[in-house]
Formats: structure tokens, C-alpha cells, sequence
């Protein structure tokens, strides 16, 4: 790639990280209110029953809604006629309202099942799920719009919509958490998929309806493809959910409602940290890939670029994390989680491998590889569930901070393996020795935040 091409492409998708990073970095901090307070005025008993809440209705949501923000993504984004594109992007708003009332059906439905799982048999949360439907119902609308918004580049959109659903549910949400405590929790979990559904609508896209509206047959036709793609990644996806699901239920088990908590908080802390960075990522990254997806030297040229961008963004903002982690859990929980200092500390390394297993695993969406996407994540899941119940039951948060790196380590070389089978894709090798140092860089901050704190 030349030098001004490769500048350029740098950045377009710095760019993508500023916009979509500043949406993400004000909902992390409107989560973080919520989540402090909830820590505050719920303690841990509250963040776990949270977390059961939101994983049910997650569960649910992955299993109904065939994954069209993505597999649409990738429908939507391929060179087509404008006529095309109104015809699809209608198909898809059609599908997602389907879903999303098969979603909020299904829910009501399988209550009783959620709570018995999550409670050792008992089916007293049943309402507490089933109440959930609506937020199933918004977030499958929200998922088509959004999917119809990535695809045309609408990142400005995107972000800005994020933007005010998250200071909207915030601002209704705290009121009603203070007077109401645990019985405000699926009340507030409603109200953010509300928020959500509500601000994409506004900032929807306007696009000339097609010059013939589609009927049932054609709804079918045009949608079969990216809802089989959806399908499969919803399986994958599914058994992701599923295995949050089984870890959540399994250390709630062991060590009660306030150890989730405490584990789920270190979770979300690092998913949350780095997340802005793959976020912003992967919605710049997937349609542009799509679009290059028949010329292979173009593909590995955009690929070994994204990695490389990913490691040299990544390990800098790890450095700080660990750094200032007690700080960070202080801030933004109490002192009574302090016990998931061990997790986050060695879990942003995983994020590190985290980071480059996702730009191999859009590689495969966007070739639609339906089977190879599935075998990926179903290995995934089985030996990230595995290593992290071990990992609990012997060394508790610490190991589970451990497990996480090896487990997306496992990820990222099962991922690059694939892509070199299957679709001739060698990276450079300077790609390892540049992971190799990143990954040095990050385990010295913390035998340095070792020797000097503890």
C-alpha cells in the first residue's frame, strides 16, 4: 500500500474511532452512573440481578432476531443500484419489526425456563423476564436501522443516536432507581431500549422507497440471504450469550448473587475500556472489507492494516488501564469490589488478542462463510466456558483474568488459521513480532504495578 493511500486509510478510520469512540466514551460514562449507583444503592445483590436480567433477555434477543445488524450489514453494503438498495434496505426494516415481535413473544414464553435456570429451579423471576419483552421488541428495531445506517456510512448518525439514548435513559433511569432499588432494575433496562429505538428512529435514514414495494415473496427472496447468514452467526452468537448465561449462573451458584456482581463488573469494566476501540472499528472496518471482498490482495492489504492499527491502539490504552486500575474500580464501583482487581489486571491483556481475533473473524462474515463462522465460534465458546469454569473453581478471580487471555489468544490463532485455509490469507510476519512486543509491553506495566503496589 502506498505510503498516501496507507495514511489515508489510517485516517478515515482514526476518524471512525473519534466519532464513534466519543458515542461510545459518553455511554460508557452514562453506564457507569447507572452502574455506580446501582453498586451504591443495590450493592452487589443489585449489579448480579442485573446482570441475570439483561443476560435472559440478551439469550433471547440473540436467538430471535437472526443477527440482521450484522448479516444486513453485509447485504446492504455490496455495490448495487440505488433502487436495489431502497428495495433492501425496506426488506430489512420489515424483517426487523417480524423479528423483533417473535423476540418479545418468545420471551414471555420461555420466562419460567430463565428463571429456573438462573435461581436453582425456583420460577419466582419469571415476571422479572417476561416483563423484558419490550426491550426485546425495540432492540430488534433498533438492530435493522442501525445495520441500515452502517452500511451507508452513516457513522455521524450512529454515534449521535447513541449519544442520546444514553443521557436520555440515564436521566430517566436515576430518579426512578433511588426510590424504586431492586424493582426499578427491569423498569430501567425497558426504558434504555426505549431510548435506543427511539433516537435511531429520529435519525433514521431517509431513503426514496423502491419503485415497487415488496410483497411476501419478495420479502422472502430478498431476505433469505442475509437471514441465513444471520442464522448461522446467530448460532455462534447464541452459544456466546449461552455460555455468559451458564458462567453467570454457575459462579451465582457458587459464591452467590454478590460474587456475580463482582465478577460481572470487572467483565463489563474491560469489555467497556477497550471496547470503544473495537466498536468504532468493526463499523468502519466490516462494510469496507465487504466491499473489497473479490480482490484478494486488496483484502489482505485492508486486513493487515487493521491489525496492525488495532495492536498499536490497543496496548498504550492497556498500559494506563492497568496502571490506574484500583483508581478505575474506586471510581467507578467501591470498595467493595476490589476483590476483582486480580480479573481486570490480567484480562486486558486477553483484550489485546481480542482485538486482532476480530479483524480474522469479519474477514469470514464478509465472505459469508457461513460454516467456517460457526466452527470458529462454537470452538471458541466450548474452550472459553471450559477454561473459565476451571479457572474459577481453582484460583477464583484471578483465574478467570488468566483464562480470558488464553482463551482469545486460542481465538485469534484459531481465527488466523482458518483464514489461511480457506481463504489464502498470510499477514506479515512483523504482525507477530508486533503482537509479541505489545503483549511484553503490557505484562511489564504489570510487574511494574506489582513491585512498586504490592
Amino acid at each position: 500500500m502506498a505510503s498516501g493511500k496507507k495514511s489515508s486509510l489510517t485516517a478515515r478510520v482514526l476518524s471512525a474511532v473519534a466519532i464513534l469512540g466519543s458515542a461510545q466514551a459518553v455511554n460508557i460514562a452514562c453506564s457507569v452512573i447507572r452502574t455506580k449507583l446501582i453498586a451504591i444503592w443495590l450493592g452487589p445483590v443489585g449489579v448480579g440481578l442485573n446482570t441475570i436480567l439483561v443476560n435472559g433477555s440478551t439469550l433471547v434477543s440473540t436467538a430471535t432476531q437472526l443477527n440482521i445488524r450484522d448479516s444486513a450489514v453485509r447485504d446492504l453494503s455490496l455495490p448495487d443500484s440505488p433502487d436495489r438498495r431502497a428495495l433492501k434496505a425496506d426488506v430489512v426494516r420489515r424483517w426487523a419489526l417480524l423479528l423483533g415481535l417473535l423476540g418479545a413473544a418468545a420471551i414471555i414464553v420461555i420466562s419460567p425456563l430463565l428463571s429456573a435456570s438462573a435461581y436453582n429451579g425456583s420460577i419466582a423471576y419469571s415476571l422479572h423476564f417476561a416483563a423484558l419483552a419490550p426491550a426485546v421488541f425495540f432492540t430488534a428495531y433498533s438492530a435493522g436501522e442501525f445495520a441500515i445506517l452502517q452500511a451507508h456510512e452513516r457513522l455521524r448518525a450512529i454515534a449521535r443516536s447513541n449519544i442520546e439514548a444514553g443521557i436520555a435513559a440515564t436521566a430517566i433511569s436515576l430518579p426512578m432507581l433511588y426510590v424504586f432499588r431492586l424493582h426499578a432494575i427491569v423498569p430501567v433496562i425497558n426504558i434504555y431500549a426505549l431510548a435506543v429505538a427511539a433516537c435511531v428512529r429520529f435519525r433514521r435514514l431517509r431513503i426514496a422507497p423502491p419503485t415497487c414495494r415488496p410483497d411476501r415473496r419478495t420479502l422472502w427472496l430478498e431476505g433469505r440471504g442475509f437471514l441465513g447468514l444471520g442464522l448461522s452467526i446467530s448460532v455462534s452468537v447464541l452459544l456466546t450469550t449461552l455460555m455468559n448465561y451458564i458462567l453467570a449462573a454457575y459462579i451465582n451458584s457458587r459464591g452467590g448473587e454478590s460474587a456475580l456482581g463482582i465478577y460481572q463488573s470487572g467483565y463489563t469494566l474491560v469489555n467497556s475500556y477497550v471496547g470503544i476501540i473495537f466498536s468504532a472499528i468493526a463499523v468502519e472496518y466490516y462494510p469496507r472489507l465487504t466491499r473489497f471482498i473479490g480482490r484478494h490482495s486488496a483484502a489482505c492489504t485492508v486486513m493487515t492494516h487493521e491489525v496492525s492499527l488495532v495492536i498499536r491502539l490497543v496496548t498504550p490504552v492497556a498500559v494506563v488501564f492497568v496502571l490506574l486500575s484500583d483508581f478505575i474500580v474506586r471510581l467507578l464501583y467501591s470498595s467493595s469490589f476490589g476483590e476483582v482487581m486480580p480479573f481486570v489486571t490480567f484480562a486486558i491483556v486477553g483484550a489485546l488478542y481480542r482485538g486482532i481475533s476480530l479483524c480474522y473473524a469479519y474477514r469470514i462474515l464478509a465472505a459469508g462463510d457461513s460454516r467456517a463462522y460457526i466452527f470458529t465460534e462454537t470452538a471458541s465458546v466450548t474452550v472459553g466456558l471450559s477454561l473459565n469454569i476451571i479457572a474459577y473453581s481453582l484460583w477464583s478471580y484471578t483465574g478467570l483474568g488468566i483464562s480470558y487471555i488464553v482463551w482469545y489468544a486460542f481465538y485469534a490463532a484459531l481465527t488466523a488459521t482458518v483464514c489461511r485455509r480457506r481463504y489464502g490469507i498470510v499477514l506479515p510476519r512483523r504482525l507477530l513480532s508486533l503482537t509479541a512486543a505489545a503483549t511484553a509491553v503490557i505484562l511489564t506495566a504489570i510487574a511494574i504495578k506489582t513491585l512498586l503496589f504490592c
